[in-house]
Parts: C-alpha cells; structure tokens; sequence
C-alpha cells in the first residue's frame, strides 16, 4: 500500500457482489468466461466466498482464479476451494522474513507459507507465485525464487517493475526496474539453461520456461521490455464500477449508474441498461491501446493485477 495518507472509498461507493454478477453476466455475452479477483486484497472483502460461488453460477464453463497477498489464505482456503474457486495466485517479492516484514510495514512472512499449505490442503493443485523483480530490494533474491520450483510443482512467475504510482522503499522508478533478459541471466548463471514449455494453466501473458529436471515451471510477465499489447485479452473492473481498457491508462468506461439502474429499476429500464452495459464492454474494448502509456495514472493497490 502507499506509505501516504490513502483516500480510502465509501462503501456506498463499492459495487456489491450481486452488482459484480449482473457485470459478470454482460461480460458472458461477450464471449468472456474467465474472471480473476484481485486487489488490493481481496480476502479482506467479507463473505468473499459466496461472490466466487455467485460467479461460477453464472454457467458451467466459467472459470474463477483469485490473486493474493496470503496473509489471510491460511483462514479462507477451506472456503474458497468449497466456492468453486478454481486457482489461486500468491504474490511474494521476498523469502527473507526481515525484508518481507519491511516492504510490507509489519507483515509476517510465514503467515504466506502457511496460506500456500493451507491452500495444497485444501485441494489448490500447481499454485503460482508472482514475486514482482525490484533491482536493490529483491534482485540477489530471484535465484532463490527459481530454485523454488527444483523440488515443488509451483510456478514462479518474474513480473517486470511496471511504474504505477509510488514506488516500493522510495527510489525512482528507473532505480527499481530490472528487464527479464536481466533475471534470466541471474538465473542461469546458477542453474544453467531453461528449456521453454507448454503454456501455463490460464489466460495470462506470461512465457513459461523450466530447469533442467525441475518438478516446477518459470514464467515471465514482461510488459516493459517486451509489451504484449497486441495480444491483450483483458479487462479490468474496480471495485468503484470502471471497467477499464488497460492497466496503465488506456481509457475507461463508468459501469456504476449503468449496472444499478439494471437492479433498481422497471422492467423497461433495467432492459434500456442492460443494453447499455452490453455496449459499455465494446467501447471500454475500443479504448485498448495498440502500446500501453509509459507509465500508469493509478497505483497497484488500487487496479490489482
């Protein structure tokens, strides 16, 4: 989270769980079957579980994949695998318990690692860790992270430092990044050679490569060095209703009035809004840029992943 005063929403202001599945059900149209939730954190929404079974309701090919910061998956995990959740993702830039507690202002680090158990536990096959690459912060670090995946069936995906809002422990954005032709050298000059592999489970960008006999696969996310706009096949909801075009900027479309007047109103307006919601989706998808904006006009803890 920022370390600045945050200018947190109103309730009032969030869209409700019903509101996100009327939401959901115009993306269906779409031909959109998988939804992430993401961040912020979104354990910390209550009752979370019955959203993701709201979601999977919507029809038998609906997918439902979560990102978390794990520091509450040790409690939810049962819950969320009962729910209908599909896969989970755990972000973790660091495994030294000194740091973790720095970059996350008190945080402890094995309550990740006892979420990630909780979540094996629970039925959660082939989890993935998104450690974020952060040159003077985690850089003599990622080694670590790879050898990881030697003994493990996990997916340690290597996200390229994108410049959204403040950066982490100070520093400009230009200190912090680190390219994937940069982690991968830190890689191999331990482990030698990574063979590329099959894709991995989902719908996300990330090039999936592997050790040498290694139980476990390496993605990397590579939006700077190696942008993939072209092949973009997202959309982003906030939790306020704008359904966003990009992660950087990109442009956005304000779902909110539209989706409560489809509960709130009479037959013939909520038919006028649903129409309306359909359309939001092809002008929100008209937005995406042929290459995103160098740099992003919202923080992180405020789009999630």
């Amino acid at each position: 989270m920022p370390q600045d005063e945050i200018d947190w929403v109103r309730r009032d202001r969030l869209l409700t769980f019903e509101e996100i599945t009327t939401i959901a059900e115009a993306a269906l149209r779409h031909g959109i079957r998988a939804f992430k939730l993401t961040g912020g954190e979104p354990l910390v929404r209550r009752d979370l579980p019955r959203l993701i079974a709201l979601l999977k309701a919507l029809s038998a090919d609906v997918e439902v994949s979560m990102t978390t910061n794990g520091s509450l998956l040790n409690q939810h995990a049962a819950a969320l695998k009962r729910s209908g959740l599909d896969r989970l993702t755990v972000s973790l830039d660091t495994l030294d318990k000194d740091k973790f507690r720095e970059i996350t202002q008190g945080a402890d680090i094995d309550r990740v690692w006892h979420g990630i158990q909780a979540a094996g536990s629970a039925g959660f096959s082939h989890p993935k860790i998104n450690c974020v690459a952060m040159r003077s912060i985690n850089d003599d670090e990622l080694a670590d992270f790879a050898a990881l995946t030697l003994e493990t069936d996990l997916t340690v995906r290597f996200i390229e430092y994108m410049p959204l809002g403040q950066t982490i422990l100070g520093g400009s954005y230009q200190d912090r990044y680190i390219s994937e032709q940069d982690i991968r050298d830190k890689i191999t000059q331990r482990f030698g050679p990574m063979a590329p592999t099959a894709k991995d489970v989902g719908h996300g960008p990330a090039t999936v490569w592997r050790l040498e006999n290694a139980a476990g696969r390496i993605g990397f996310i590579s939006a700077m060095s190696r942008p993939f706009c072209g092949k973009c096949n997202r959309l982003r909801l906030t939790a306020e209703g704008r359904l966003r075009s990009c992660l950087f900027d990109g442009g956005e479309v304000e779902l909110h009035p539209i989706v409560r007047a489809t509960v709130n109103t009479c037959v013939d307006d909520a038919s006028r809004a649903h129409s309306a919601l359909h359309d939001a989706f092809i002008r929100c998808a008209a937005y995406k840029p042929s290459v995103h904006a160098p740099n992003g006009n919202r923080q992180m803890s405020q789009l999630g992943g």
